[in-house]
């Protein structure tokens, strides 16, 4: 049996609160294989060197475009009749997730590190296809006027995933023992599944055969059906490198902040207490508040102004970090600090996931998202590695002045894609009329 949404606004829009909870189901997961994970093998006495190499196992995160393209074309045997594509993809992911918490769970990592590096390796694989499918269907699903609202919800949801994935599982492994934290860990995942269960397919698009040069070799064939086909229908292909010059700069300053806010705090002499009860408690409080903001912001402002404001806001957190880096140990200025940019962080994770998500488009929604979103992945990875250098070589305020500096960029560069999709509009309405 499954639910028959109807279009409405606000809390009565059953699709939006579905949206919330897939966003639980997708943060849920994302811990377990990092904060938790790492504090697990502390205590089962792996070495450093070690626990690092463990984040290796998180690169399906950002390499999840690469098989993208399947949940688009491949229909699972019986599921898809049954379920639909995008639900019976979900199913499966959702299912390998919970055997795979189950056996992680299962792992002694001072027995085996082997053997719970390939189970942990299991969860983030089935965690990213399962993120795949949940993002297609939000944009496949959601209306125009409620998408800013659905990627606050879903961003709120991840935002509450995590946090039972990591301070939740933390704190039963402290009752109990680390088996029993997993295990009812991947009980919790039920919640995605009754959640998949109960939603309404959204309608699928057939995809259209393209008039493209033939490759003989019936493999050659099948890998450019899934890799290449679905960017010849990307709609946007005019604007597409100005949107990725965008999204880089877009996620650099939030990047930064993030990769390194911990040791500029240690080093001004913050202690881990000071640092756990401002940054997660009172900055995720403040990260779930700015995410519901981003969503009334883009629908009272549109996704545009959204944008600017989520940007410039960026450059004032990254402003006050410099200030904070002058002052020294201040705590009330801390609060100031961190409430700023974690504020700033869940708004911009939310008008983020709202703007990109109206450059994709049927048959290849899930394809064309995750390729975008993981140039901010990529964004991301580059940021934190050259901060960590920046950091080296210069005072923290000067990195953190530098950083506010990719304001203009980002600025420049979303001005000129909205500039080249307006001329495009007008382009395809005078070869409509003629």
């Amino acid at each position: 049996m499954t639910l028959r949404f109807q279009e409405k606004d606000g809390f009565f829009n059953l699709q939006l609160w579905t949206i919330l909870l897939l966003g639980f189901s997708s943060g849920l997961p994302f811990l377990l294989t990092l904060s938790s994970l790492s504090f697990w093998l502390t205590e089962s006495g792996i070495n450093k060197t070690t626990i690092g190499m463990f984040m290796f196992i998180s690169l399906p995160y950002s390499l999840k475009f690469l098989w993208a393209p399947l949940t688009d074309r491949i229909q699972i045997p019986f599921l898809s009749n049954k379920f639909g594509r995008r639900r019976s993809w979900a199913l499966v992911a959702q299912l390998g997730l919970i055997l795979s918490i189950i056996a992680l769970g299962f792992c002694n990592p001072s027995r085996s590190i082997a053997a719970t590096a390939f189970c942990a390796f299991l969860v983030t694989m089935f965690s990213a296809t399962q993120d795949i499918v949940y993002d297609a269907y939000r944009i496949e699903i959601i209306s125009d006027r409620n998408r800013g609202m659905a990627a606050a919800l879903e961003s709120v949801g991840f935002r509450f995933g995590m946090l039972a994935s990591g301070a939740g599982a933390l704190y039963l492994a402290s009752f109990f023992d680390w088996q029993t934290a997993y295990h009812l860990m991947a009980g919790t995942m039920l919640v995605g599944v009754f959640t998949v269960l109960m939603m309404p397919e959204p309608q699928q698009e057939k995809i259209v055969a393209l008039h493209t040069p033939q490759v003989k070799h019936p493999i050659l064939q099948r890998i450019k059906m899934l890799t290449l086909d679905p960017w010849h229908q990307f709609h946007q292909q005019k604007i597409l490198l100005s949107l990725i010059l965008f999204i880089f700069c877009f996620k650099l300053a939030d990047a930064v902040l993030n990769a390194m806010s911990a040791p500029f705090l240690y080093d001004l002499g913050f202690s881990k207490t000071d640092f756990a009860n401002v940054t997660k408690i009172f900055g995720i409080t403040l990260m779930v508040i700015g995410g519901l903001l981003g969503g009334l912001v883009i629908k009272r402002f549109g996704t545009l102004n959204a944008v600017i404001l989520s940007t410039l806001m960026q450059g004032m957190s990254c402003l006050m970090f410099a200030i904070q880096a002058l002052v020294g140990y201040d705590y009330q200025v801390l609060m100031i600090t961190v409430g700023a940019e974690s504020l700033c962080s869940g708004l911009t994770s939310t008008v983020f996931i709202a703007y990109i998500s109206e450059f994709c488009c049927k048959p290849h929604t899930a394809t064309h998202f995750t390729l975008l979103y993981s140039i901010g992945s990529f964004a991301r990875v580059i940021a934190s590695a050259s901060a960590g250098w920046l950091a080296d070589h210069c005072s923290w305020e000067l990195l953190f002045l530098f950083s506010s500096l990719f304001v203009i960029p980002t600025i420049v560069f979303v001005l000129k894609v909205e500039a080249q999709r307006t001329t495009e509009k007008l382009e395809n309405k005078f070869i409509r009329a003629a």
